[in-house]
């Protein structure tokens, strides 16, 4: 199984906040993408566990997902230790994806930077032919992608790549609404925080957009340089 993109989240809905825009761009093409959430959100303030996992069912039909996986992990107290990752390599082996997106290197929550971190390692090590892994009982090869990017969360860090999400801007922001637990009916006293992260992802796309001209972008930034055969195909 082939996939192009295969998007990690700390938490449901950190990928739909801020990379659903560059997901539509290729599901929408028929490109495929899947979704691996590494914990459930279970400290969430706002919402359950059963809630959620509703909510991620119905922003990946918005979305037009291919699949999406769950790991597990505790939500709080990701590590980046031996178990998680092969957990991880076993995923990207099993998807072989082109495109791996992962969490922000450096963010307000720190499951963010410990997401980033344990999926960067998993997606190099996976390429590893001595790192055994078996899926249903048979044992995997190894896989590396062709490029890890790390979409920007909470705390604004300059991109790397922006990518124009004009055209599907208002679709974006119905898979985020689509965790109404999180976004919609939160109590009135969070009402407020609530409009001011929706506005801030807005604001975020914005200026991400100016810069190539657009009205909405998505940024990310790169572990290692992008290659080109030729520099028009970077524009």
């Amino acid at each position: 199984m082939n996939v192009d993109v295969l998007a990690f989240g700390a938490h449901p809905d950190d990928v739909e906040c801020a990379a659903a825009g560059v997901i539509l761009n290729i599901t929408l093409q028929g490109g495929k993408v899947v979704f691996v959430d590494l914990t459930q959100g279970e400290l969430g303030s706002f919402g359950s566990v059963e809630s959620r996992m509703k909510e991620a069912d119905n922003a990946s039909e918005i979305l037009k997902l291919f699949g999406r996986e769950q790991l597990y992990l505790e939500d709080g107290n990701i590590k980046n230790n031996h178990g998680n990752r092969l957990k991880v390599i076993e995923l990207i082996r099993k998807y072989k994806p082109r495109i791996i997106l992962a969490n922000a290197i450096n963010d307000r929550h720190p499951d963010h930077k410990k997401a980033s971190e344990l999926v960067s390692e998993a997606a190099f090590l996976s390429g590893l032919k001595k790192i055994v892994t078996f899926d249903e009982d048979i044992q995997q090869e190894k896989w590396r992608p062709e490029a890890v990017y790390h979409y920007i969360q909470d705390y604004f860090i300059q991109p790397d790549v922006v990518v124009d999400i004009t055209d599907v801007f208002e679709k974006k922001m119905s898979a985020i609404k689509a965790y109404e637990s999180q976004f919609v009916s939160a109590n009135d006293s969070s009402a407020s925080g609530i409009l001011a992260l929706l506005s801030q992802i807005e604001s975020t796309n914005k200026i991400f957009g100016r810069a190539i001209n657009v009205h909405y972008a998505e940024g990310f930034t790169v572990e290692r340089y992008v290659g080109a055969k030729n520099l028009l195909d970077l524009l």
